[in-house]
């Protein structure tokens, strides 16, 4: 696989359309973007981003604009991280000035139910794969090129309790514990593994016969699309990046620790975790307002029956 500058954006695009839900208007904003920023380094893929950014505050356009080029050069640097292309991020220790907080999409927690509810009736070795896919998402938080990546050595059983190994960002690895329903869902997908695995000898948890040697991505973000409309859920509404969102915020909704959150994302920073606690924030102002017209509100009582 190639890694041209052409090649990369090409990818990043792909990447953008399967797993970020950003429409076709967003997705040529963000591509214009890192074009304008290859021309500026001459097609250089780690240029003088500081150099760059301080151009763009020169000439003219809105801030705005500044902080949408900012964001997309931000989830490229990610994205080539997650490739392998390069090895961290070069936009981690880039501060922009405050625009506001862009908070992250969720399903509630009801929308999480329908859509592990929808396999009780779905019995075909596919829809085996993809609920244990989706229950190993849901209860680790994993990023989707840590999903489709992982071994058959990657769950482990320590004391009777099993884990997944994880390889993250930076080769770093870190321990997820699985509840019961991920376990059980593992298992009855390993009754049916050898449907998946091409002829040769491959060790990837969910093998294919792609290039890869594992289902990419793209291919189950389109999966979890089509399932998620047979579940009642808008299609633009979910993206494996949403699921590990709403573990997360569901997580600290129920009482986890910033930290406990921290090392299960695999987070190098704790602030990229403290937007969860936004999320949350927002849920309680968002209850408050809804319940502010009924009479006098004793917010004690309100909060301890949210």
């Amino acid at each position: 696989m190639t890694n041209t500058a052409q090649d990369l954006v090409e990818r990043f695009q792909e990447m953008l359309c399967a797993e970020r839900n950003l429409s076709q208007n967003s997705i040529a904003s963000y591509t214009n973007d890192i074009k304008k920023y290859l021309a500026f380094t001459n097609n250089e893929i780690i240029g003088n981003i500081d150099m760059y950014i301080e151009s763009l505050r020169n000439s003219g356009i809105k801030q705005s604009s500044i902080f949408r080029s900012v964001s997309a050069l931000r989830q490229f640097f990610s994205f080539l991280e997650d490739e392998k292309v390069i090895d961290s991020n070069p936009m981690v220790n880039v501060k922009m000035r405050s625009k506001g907080l862009a908070l992250p999409k969720i399903l509630s927690e009801t929308e999480m139910l329908a859509l592990l509810s929808l396999f009780d009736s779905k019995m075909s070795e596919a829809s085996i794969r993809l609920k244990c896919m989706l229950h190993i998402l849901y209860a680790s938080g994993l990023r989707v090129s840590e999903l489709v990546c992982l071994t058959m050595d990657s769950v482990v059983t320590d004391s009777g309790k099993s884990m997944l190994l994880v390889m993250g960002k930076g080769n770093k690895e870190r321990y997820i514990p699985l509840h019961d329903l991920a376990v059980q869902s593992i298992n009855e997908y390993l009754d049916v593994r050898a449907t998946f695995a091409p002829r040769k000898i491959n060790n990837f948890l969910f093998p294919s016969s792609s290039g890869s040697g594992h289902i990419t991505r793209q291919g189950f973000a389109k999966l979890l699309k089509k399932t998620a409309s047979e579940a009642g859920i808008a299609p633009s509404k979910i993206s494996p990046h949403v699921i590990r969102h709403a573990f997360a915020t569901h997580l600290l909704q129920h009482g986890a620790d910033l930290v406990s959150i921290q090392k299960l994302l695999g987070h190098s920073n704790i602030a990229t975790t403290q937007i969860y606690t936004h999320v949350s924030n927002e849920k309680i102002k968002t209850l408050v307002e809804e319940h502010s017209n009924v009479g006098e509100l004793n917010a004690l009582d309100f909060f301890r029956n949210s």
